[in-house]
């Protein structure tokens, strides 16, 4: 590269761009990977587990009320059936013991069936008590945990708000920097800005380039040392800029 001239302060100025490039940098990555943020989205998905558990639960619930129903109905009708046949049996119209005994043997097997449904209904009602209370208490781990998302947000919302101002207020010292230096020197240093995000451009320090840490020649050495101070060039083995 043709070797560029820069003054003491632009030297300084263009330092202190790179600084803020590089603050810039840490301030964006710090606002992407706040650990609030990752806690947020943990809690989040817990609270969408927790909210399907009681969705489950709820469903079960209104099935089980359903089959309650539909067991009382079916009780009540064989409670009606067993009065009508007791009455019908003890009434006095029965004159054969053939229509005895079929009342009998019905008694038995409504008295049977009633057995089956009233135990039927009994584990029902147990499991719809064991539901209502598994929901009472996944709702209150829900309150807690929207509780938790609230206090979450609201600290993302804070830390996020202090680093975007810091960024901004980054922002409007580089744009400072940048209307003071020269046309050339920043289009240098941004080309190679994109290879070097943090040091794209190194003070001179003898053989070893600052930047890539490599050993430069003796004659490239003695190339740089022989430039006047403020020159701008380049390291024969990364390509940063080196200031002389």
């Amino acid at each position: 590269m043709e070797n560029l001239i820069a003054s003491n302060d632009a030297v300084e100025q263009l330092f202190s761009l790179q600084g803020e490039d590089a603050l810039l940098r840490q301030l964006e990555h710090q606002i992407k990977t706040l650990p609030e943020r990752e806690k947020l989205s943990f809690l989040l998905e817990t609270k969408k587990v927790t909210e399907d558990l009681i969705f489950a639960k709820q469903t079960e619930g209104v099935e089980f009320r359903k089959n309650e129903k539909r067991l009382e109905l079916e009780l009540s009708s064989i409670e009606t059936r067993l009065e009508e046949v007791d009455g019908k049996l003890y009434s006095g119209v029965i004159t054969t013991e053939k229509e005895a005994k079929s009342l009998q043997d019905e008694i038995g097997h409504l008295k049977g069936r009633k057995d089956a449904l009233e135990s039927e209904l009994l584990e029902i009602l147990s499991l719809s008590e064991d539901a209502t209370t598994i929901i009472n208490e996944v709702n209150s781990q829900l309150e807690v945990q929207n509780n938790d998302i609230h206090i979450v947000e609201d600290t993302l919302k804070r830390v996020e708000n202090e680093l975007t101002k810091k960024a901004l207020e980054a922002k409007t010292r580089r744009d400072e920097t940048v209307k003071v230096l020269k046309t050339e020197i920043l289009k240098s240093y941004e080309a190679r800005r994109e290879l070097f995000p943090s040091d794209a451009v190194v003070r001179f320090d003898g053989p070893t380039c600052n930047g890539c840490h490599l050993t430069m020649s003796a004659m490239e050495t003695d190339r740089i040392k022989g430039l006047e101070v403020g020159a701008l060039t380049e390291c024969s083995e990364c390509g940063r800029l080196v200031v002389r």
